[in-house]
């Protein structure tokens, strides 16, 4: 296996466990059709949406009558 596919799999692998985490489901996407940068965009994308996520609950404790 070359270092491009054990990068692609590794990247798939995680956003399908991520996915399944935050969602509670299993989402059929081909992500096999995506090549290694697009991939490593959407595991950013994932990642920026849970910090906004972490932020938002944190401005809610934080200040619970702005709700």
């Amino acid at each position: 296996m070359t270092n491009g596919n054990y990068d692609k799999r590794r990247l798939i692998e995680w956003l399908r466990a991520e996915t399944a985490r935050a969602t509670g489901r299993r989402y059929q996407i081909d992500l096999d059709a995506l090549d290694v940068q697009s991939l490593r965009e959407l595991v950013r994308l994932i990642r920026d949406l849970d910090h906004e996520k972490q932020a938002a609950v944190n401005r809610a404790r934080m200040m619970p009558w702005r709700r």
